[in-house]
């Protein structure tokens, strides 16, 4: 009995490694494409002989459908199951990829990123589940969290590097190469299977997209990360050009902002987990935090100050997302990918909104005003905060969502 249930736990043990080692690579994936095209613009703009106009294009064609896509993805894999969906998303984003490596032709890029985004967005949504059912909680999560923006970091020092054997083809190849990389663990460990769950009071017909409880998740994260994301774009201007910092210092300390989110998404991971009654105090903590940091960013003052700023919106912006991303899936159990879906898919559209509109307000030496405007933004959710985090046990999420909280049968 000892020996059957000493083999029993290390098939869990297996299986669990396995499932977080699938979840990570498949965010990885997601998120080198994310920043591959950006990465490599020295070899790509003269390939294309297009100017950085044009090499944003290439970011934006993949953008869109990489946000759009985070809802239609998550209803995907909870249709047809985790592993397929993830093997449709990880296939379109190989071959669009390899596609685009046969000849430097705009058009033939901007469809290939446009495949590749919607591919990635059931890449990054089948992360989030598969992480999930590794059975580790909020903690599984945080570390996906953590890994995928690491990688996203990684893209931006190996591209250009690569570019020296590569050329202009580095972008795209190292994308395949991610993805391929995705496919084989896919393929090899096999997702934790998930017996069925009750669906919610309001029925298994009921849409994601009608659920409030979920929107007031969704609003929180958008401003959370998507307004992180868009500050780490343009801090490094605001320090040159309001700050008086030099290109070099600015861009060191534009870079904390993500630097520290990729070690705070673990740590709030970890303290969701230990702590799930104090979701809603390190919610409300990360809002306010990142208000203060951004304020500060407002008033330009001695270097110091900077990095007190970027530093506490990088550590503060990352600690809620495990308990989000958790919230969202024990809300709705019987639709988790679709959940996470609509959290990712507004954050994403805030990026991709907030970052032309913020940029266009530097622009126009409006940068204290601008900067004013997104520390108020950050304390927008206070108004609308989800009801499960109200005092009393009916609205309380006491714990993480436990791996057995998917619908179906393993697939």
């Amino acid at each position: 009995m000892v020996a059957a249930a000493a083999g029993v736990d290390a098939l869990s043990t297996r299986l669990r490694a396995g499932a977080l080692l699938t979840a990570l690579l498949l965010g990885g994936a997601s998120a080198w494409s994310l920043t591959a095209a950006g990465a490599g613009v020295t070899d790509l703009a003269p390939a294309y002989d297009t100017s950085l106009v044009g090499i944003g294009l290439l970011t934006t064609a993949f953008g869109v459908p990489y946000a759009i896509g985070q809802i239609p993805a998550g209803m995907l894999i909870d249709r047809i199951g985790v592993r397929p969906a993830a093997l449709l998303g990880l296939g379109m984003t190989l071959l669009a990829y390899l596609a685009a490596s046969l000849a430097p032709v705009m058009s033939l890029a901007i469809g290939a990123r446009a495949v590749a985004g919607a591919g990635s967005a059931v890449c990054f949504v089948a992360g989030v589940e598969v992480a999930r059912r590794a059975g580790l909680g909020p903690t599984a999560l945080g570390f996906f969290g953590g890994a995928s923006l690491a990688v996203g970091g990684a893209a931006v020092a190996v591209v250009p590097a690569a570019g020296g054997v590569l050329g202009w083809r580095s972008a795209w190849l190292t994308c395949a190469l991610a993805a391929a990389l995705a496919i084989v663990s896919v393929a090899l460990h096999r997702t934790p299977p998930v017996p069925l769950t009750p669906p919610r009071q309001s029925g298994p017909g009921a849409s994601v997209l009608r659920d409030r409880e979920l929107h007031r998740l969704a609003l929180v994260q958008a401003v959370n990360f998507g307004m992180a994301v868009v500050l780490s774009v343009w801090a490094a201007t605001v320090l040159e050009r309001t700050w008086g910092a030099a290109p070099g210092a600015a861009a060191g300390l534009a870079s904390v902002i993500l630097l520290c989110a990729t070690v705070s998404q673990p740590l709030g991971g970890y303290l969701n987990g230990r702590y799930p009654d104090r979701a809603r105090r390190i919610t409300l903590s990360a809002l306010v935090g990142c208000a203060a940091g951004t304020a500060l960013l407002a008033m330009p003052s001695h270097v110091a100050v900077a990095l007190v700023a970027v530093t506490v919106i990088g550590i503060m912006s990352g600690l809620p997302f495990a308990g989000l991303v958790t919230a969202a899936q024990a809300r709705r159990p019987e639709r988790p990918a679709a959940a996470v879906g609509l959290l990712n898919g507004l954050a994403n559209g805030v990026i991709l909104l907030g970052t032309p509109l913020l940029g266009a307000a530097i622009d126009h030496s409006w940068t204290t005003a601008a900067l004013l405007a997104v520390a108020g933004l950050w304390l927008a959710p206070l108004l609308a905060l989800p009801h499960m985090w109200r005092k009393g046990p009916r609205h309380r999420v006491t714990g993480p969502l436990p791996a057995s909280g998917g619908a179906g049968p393993p697939r």
